[in-house]
């Protein structure tokens, strides 16, 4: 997954456990700019790495259960409204699909993941995206909103 080395934007919401297993926080780092992804001329997804943490802890650690969900919302969209709005898109991964995408840094054990929006093109020219774990059961965890430059429309 070329151009993913260039991560910036940490973010992160802290969770109070119940119900996480041993993941107390999520925490999504974001290419600052779309990213081209296939072939054709333009930009046509976003890269971000996402790392959850026990409470507590500063590294990152492998999700074993639960789902992880990574959504893009149009435009800029801040921390009190992004779960009152609609996701214009939502990419969803149970531990075995993220198997792959694994990989260790400094930041302890994380997820590299290059996202291709398809038919869910920005109409704006940035987009935010948040990662949301959602336990087998309890509260869903989420990062902070991280806002993605997707270029002039």
């Amino acid at each position: 997954m070329t151009g993913l080395s260039l991560l910036t934007g940490c973010a992160a919401i802290h969770g109070a456990g119940g119900g996480r297993g041993d993941i107390g926080e999520i925490h999504l780092f974001g290419v600052p700019v779309a990213l081209n992804l296939d072939s054709k001329p333009g930009p046509d997804g976003i890269g971000v790495r996402v790392f959850m943490t026990p409470a507590g802890r500063a590294r990152g650690t492998e999700m074993h259960e639960g789902r992880l969900d990574v959504l893009m919302f149009d435009g800029v969209v801040t921390e009190t409204d992004f779960t009152r709005t609609p996701p214009l898109k939502v990419w969803s991964f149970t531990a075995q699909q993220l198997a792959p995408v694994v990989g260790s840094s400094a930041l302890g054990i994380g997820y590299q993941l290059a996202l291709n929006w398809g038919q869910s093109r920005p109409h704006v020219t940035s987009v935010t995206v948040v990662a949301r774990y959602h336990p087998p059961s309890g509260p869903d965890l989420f990062s902070t909103p991280n806002s993605i430059s997707v270029g002039t429309r």
